[in-house]
């Protein structure tokens, strides 16, 4: 009865004029509505059965970004925010290059994600805005500014992979999308190593 009953539903749900469920089968209402009236009661319970199984969302293994998270923020910081910040950043990296394989399954938004240039939930969110305030702890300014441009750029150039490759995925191009996912865990690889090297600048150990 209950199979019925959710059978019903939804093919008066395709038949509405303008019902989005009609319009991803690509199914004309008048012709959904001639089928329903010439289909033997049996098979159309178990046509109607095997679409709705088909329309149910399967388990991914793809480690996907909760954007849900409010982490970052565009408010001054402290030095001490400004140390937490930068932690979280590296802690971001971190859990990005551990589970690696399983965010890029997400596609590139989920990685940007991670990245801090989606949302604003990523550790790597504002990360500028903290290098910039931890830099007077640093004895050598100018290297203190190159290493933080060269987190800067890494961030950006794994960014801009990511961004290719969402195109990749739904394109004809001969590039497939694991390329520049490839050339994206390289600079993620580099941004790791710099904020290493800048956080023994400034007395911060991971």
């Amino acid at each position: 009865m209950l199979a019925k009953t959710l059978a019903v539903g939804f093919i008066s749900l395709c038949l509405q004029p303008n019902s989005a469920v009609a319009f991803s089968f690509n199914v004309q209402p008048s012709t959904l509505k001639h089928e329903m009236q010439t289909l033997p009661r049996r098979s159309f319970l178990e046509t109607t059965a095997a679409v709705l199984v088909a329309t149910i969302p399967t388990k991914s293994n793809a480690v996907v970004f909760d954007s849900s998270v409010k982490q970052g923020t565009l408010q001054p910081l402290t030095e001490e925010e400004a140390e937490q910040r930068f932690r979280a950043g590296r802690e971001s990296v971190d859990y990005l290059l551990k589970h690696y394989d399983e965010i890029c399954e997400g596609g590139g938004d989920n990685m940007r994600g991670y990245l801090g240039t989606v949302g604003t939930a990523s550790g790597l969110f504002g990360i500028r805005k903290a290098m910039k305030a931890l830099a007077e702890r640093a004895d050598d300014i100018v290297e203190y500014t190159e290493l933080s441009r060269e987190i800067e750029q890494t961030i950006e150039q794994a960014d801009g992979s990511a961004y290719m490759a969402i195109f990749t995925s739904t394109s004809t191009s001969y590039t497939p999308p694991e390329k520049y996912f490839k050339d994206a865990k390289i600079e993620v690889e580099r941004c790791a190593k710099s904020m290493d090297e800048l956080g023994a600048m400034i007395g911060i150990k991971f």
